[in-house]
C-alpha cells in the first residue's frame, strides 16, 4: 500500500542516491584531471629527454584522462549542476576546464608532438629544409586554433565565485592556455611565412643587429655589431660584418623625422646609426636603420631587419650548447656576462673588442644552423626570445608584414587599441657606456580609479637601481663608466626613461621618491604624450619613479605595460587589472 511514510522515503531515497551519484562523479572527474595532470608532467619530461616511447605513451595517457573527464562532465545531469545555487559555478568551471584539456590535447598536443619528428633534420649544413617547414604547417593551425578555442572558454569564468581549491588550478590553466595560444599564434603565422622570408622565391638579404643590453636603447640596446644575413632557397650565410660606427654621422635624418620624434628624441634618433633604437617602436627603428643601410649599400636591397640581443643568444646556446670564441667558452649560463661585461673589463682596445664581438655572432650563427643544434629546445628558445622582445623582426615585403600583423615579433608599440590601455617605459642611455650591465629595473602599473567616459586613473611604478656599490663602480675601466664624460662621476649613470601615458590619454603628475618632479619635457607621438625624465643612478638603493596617469575615453579593460628589455632574462611586460 502506497503510504505517505513509503513517498517521503522514496523520495529521500532517490535524493541521497542523486547525491551519492553526484559525488561519485565529482569524484571520478577529479581522478581523471588529476590523472591528466599527471601524463602532462610525464609528457613535458619525456620531450625533455627526447624519449620518443614514453612521449607517445604520456599523449596517450593525457588523451584519454582528459577525453573521460569532458565525457563525464558533457551530459545533461552535469549541465543541471551548474544551474544550482553555490555549486553552479564551481561545476560549470570544472566542465569548461574538462573541455578546454580535451580540446588542446586532442587538437593541440597530439598534432604537435606527432610534429615533432618533422622537427628533428629541420636544421642542418647551414640551411632549413623548407619542406620540413612545410610539414609543420598544418599541425601549427590545428594547435594554434585549439587552444584559442580553449582560451576564449576559459576566458568566460568569473574565478571571483569559485571555491577556493578550485580557483587556484582554473587560474594556473587559463593563464597557461591563454600564454600557449598567444605563443602559437605567431608560431602558426611563422611557419605560413618563413618559406617566403627564407628564399623560397628568391634570394632575400637581412640587416641582422646584435643589440646591445649593457648600452640599454627603448628596443633592447645600442646596436653593438651588425651583420648582413643572405638566405637562399632555405641556406643561410652571415656576409658582411661590422660595427655601428661603420656608418658615418648624417647632419641630417636619412629619413624626414616627424615633429614628436625631434621633441622627444631630437635629430640624433636619425643621425646615428646607434640610435634609431630611441623609439620602443622597432618597425619605425628598423626603417631609420634601413635608410642608412640604403646610403652605404645602395646596390644591396633589404627585405627585412632583424635584431637579437645577448640574452637571447643565451636561449639558443640551451639547443646549441657551448661554443668556442678564442680562448673563452661561451654558455648558455654565461653568454650574457661574456658578452656584455668581461669584453669591456679585459680588453682595452674597442677595435679588438668588436672583432670579438663579431666573431661571437658569426660562431653563434653557425652552431645554430648546424646538425648540432637540437630543434625542439631551439624553437623554444626563439619562442622564449620573442615573448620577451628580444627577437624583433622588421619585414619590408608588405605580403609578409600582413601574414605576421598582430604578432609579438614585429615589436610594434601600440596605439589605439580601443578599450584597452597601454602604458610604455622605453629606457636609453645617456652616459655613452656600458653601465646598462649594471642597471636594474621593474615596472608596475595599477588601475586607481574608474572615472566619467569610462576613463582610468593609473599609477605607473619604476623603480630603479644599480646593482654594483659605488666604490667598485668608479674603479671600472673609462670605456665602461664613459668616464664622467656626460657630466656625472665615473661609475654613475644617466638613463632617459621615456613614460608613453595611453592612447589619448594624460601625464598626469610625477614624483622620485616621493618629491614631485616638474616634468618639462612632454610631446606626442601617434597620439600618445610621452614625458622625458632623466635619471642619475649611483647606487644600489631604490630609486622610485611614480606618475599618475589618466586613459583615453572608452579604455575602461584591462591595461598592458611594456618595459625595455634588460640584461636579466625575463620580460617585464605586464598585464593590469581594470579599475571599472
Amino acid at each position: 500500500m502506497l503510504t505517505r511514510g513509503r513517498v517521503i522515503g522514496g523520495v529521500a531515497l532517490v535524493v541521497v542516491l542523486g547525491l551519492a551519484w553526484v559525488a561519485w562523479s565529482g569524484y571520478q572527474v577529479q581522478r581523471d584531471l588529476r590523472d591528466a595532470e599527471a601524463a602532462a608532467q610525464e609528457l613535458r619530461s619525456a620531450l625533455e629527454a627526447d624519449d620518443t616511447a614514453a612521449r607517445d605513451d604520456a599523449v596517450d595517457a593525457l588523451a584519454e584522462h582528459a577525453g573521460s573527464a569532458r565525457a563525464r562532465t558533457d551530459g545533461p545531469v552535469w549541465s543541471a549542476l551548474t544551474l544550482l545555487p553555490v555549486i553552479g559555478d564551481d561545476a560549470d568551471a570544472v566542465r569548461v576546464i574538462s573541455e578546454s584539456l580535451d580540446r588542446v590535447t586532442r587538437g593541440g598536443v597530439e598534432p604537435l608532438t606527432g610534429a615533432i619528428d618533422d622537427v628533428q633534420g629541420l636544421l642542418g649544413d647551414g640551411r632549413i629544409d623548407l619542406q620540413r617547414v612545410a610539414a609543420l604547417q598544418q599541425p601549427m593551425a590545428s594547435a594554434e586554433e585549439a587552444f584559442t578555442a580553449a582560451e576564449q572558454s576559459l576566458n568566460v569564468i568569473d574565478t571571483d565565485g569559485l571555491v577556493g581549491a578550485l580557483q587556484g588550478p582554473f587560474e594556473s590553466l587559463d593563464s597557461q592556455v591563454s600564454e600557449a595560444a598567444g605563443a602559437l599564434r605567431g608560431a602558426a603565422k611563422a611557419t605560413q611565412v618563413l618559406p617566403t622570408m627564407l628564399g623560397q622565391d628568391g634570394a632575400r638579404d637581412y640587416l641582422l643587429i646584435f643589440q646591445n643590453n649593457a648600452e640599454v636603447r627603448a628596443t633592447g640596446g645600442l646596436p653593438g655589431s651588425w651583420a648582413r644575413l643572405h638566405v637562399e632557397d632555405g641556406a643561410l650565410e652571415l656576409r658582411e660584418q661590422g660595427s655601428w660606427p661603420d656608418f658615418p654621422v648624417r647632419d641630417t635624418s636619412p629619413l624626414p623625422l616627424t615633429p614628436g620624434e625631434i621633441a622627444t628624441y631630437s635629430e640624433a634618433i636619425g643621425q646615428f646609426f646607434a640610435n634609431p633604437g630611441f623609439t620602443p617602436d622597432f618597425p619605425r627603428a628598423a626603417e631609420l636603420w634601413q635608410a642608412h643601410w640604403d646610403l652605404k649599400y645602395p646596390d644591396i636591397e633589404l627585405s627585412g631587419v632583424l635584431a637579437i640581443d645577448p640574452v637571447a643568444l643565451g636561449y639558443l646556446l640551451e639547443a646549441t650548447g657551448p661554443v668556442q670564441v678564442g680562448d673563452r667558452a661561451i654558455t648558455a649560463e654565461n653568454a650574457v656576462e661574456e658578452l656584455l661585461s668581461r669584453p669591456y673589463l679585459e680588453i682595452a682596445d674597442p677595435a679588438q673588442q668588436d672583432v670579438f664581438f663579431e666573431q661571437a655572432a658569426a660562431t653563434v650563427f653557425r652552431a645554430v644552423v648546424s646538425d648540432a643544434a637540437e630543434p625542439v629546445p631551439l624553437v623554444e628558445g626563439l619562442a622564449r626570445a620573442t615573448d620577451e622582445r628580444r627577437l624583433l623582426f622588421a619585414p619590408f615585403d608588405p605580403a609578409v608584414a600582413e601574414q605576421l600583423a598582430g604578432t609579438l615579433v614585429l615589436g610594434e608599440q601600440p596605439g589605439d587599441d580601443g578599450a584597452i590601455p597601454h602604458v610604455d617605459v622605453g629606457l636609453s642611455d645617456l652616459t655613452a657606456s656600458k653601465m646598462s650591465y649594471y642597471l636594474r629595473y621593474r615596472l608596475d602599473v595599477q588601475a586607481a580609479e574608474c572615472l566619467p567616459d569610462d576613463r582610468q586613473r593609473l599609477r605607473a611604478t619604476l623603480t630603479m637601481r644599480q646593482s654594483i656599490d659605488p666604490a667598485s663602480a668608479a674603479e671600472l675601466p673609462p670605456y665602461v663608466t664613459g668616464g664622467g664624460g656626460a657630466g656625472g662621476e665615473p661609475g654613475a649613470q644617466l638613463v632617459a626613461v621615456r613614460l608613453y601615458a595611453p592612447f589619448g590619454g594624460s601625464i598626469d603628475a610625477a614624483m622620485i621618491d616621493g618629491e614631485k618632479l616638474e616634468l618639462t619635457e612632454v610631446s606626442e607621438i601617434d597620439g600618445r604624450q610621452v614625458a622625458t625624465i632623466v635619471i642619475e643612478l649611483t647606487s644600489r638603493d631604490d630609486l622610485v619613479l611614480s606618475a599618475d596617469l589618466s586613459t583615453g575615453a572608452g579604455q575602461d579593460a584591462a591595461g598592458q605595460s611594456l618595459v625595455t628589455p634588460s640584461v636579466v632574462p625575463g620580460s617585464g611586460d605586464r598585464t593590469f587589472a581594470s579599475a571599472c
